[in-house]
């Protein structure tokens, strides 16, 4: 995860899929391809509702672990890039930390 400096709201994370397509080899052919970009939400209703009243097509939330806390919905941007939308449990450091690979 790269934290911007100075800034406490934007923080980028680079997530590597093992099993997706190799450096260079992303879809079509597409060298670099991006897996999905995430954008953390404080509410996910809120955000769902706001998006729906702008017309913009949100796949159904789910949460992770099970939790009304932990939840994740998908939206696809007019490019096809997948975006996640993250509502992180209260007191869950923004972005993935070692703790969530503790298992």
């Amino acid at each position: 995860m790269l934290k911007l400096p100075g800034d406490e709201f934007v923080s980028i994370e680079l997530v590597h899929d093992p099993a997706g397509p190799h450096a260079g080899q992303g879809e079509a052919g597409a060298v670099g391809a991006l897996s999905h970009f995430v954008i953390k939400v404080e509410s996910m209703d809120t955000t769902l509702t706001e998006l729906a009243a702008r017309g913009v097509d949100v796949e159904a939330s789910a949460s992770p672990d099970g939790s009304d806390d932990f939840r994740t919905a998908w939206v696809t941007d007019p490019d096809g890039n997948r975006i996640e939308l993250v509502q992180w449990p209260p007191g869950h450091p923004d972005g993935l930390s070692a703790a969530d690979w503790q298992d």
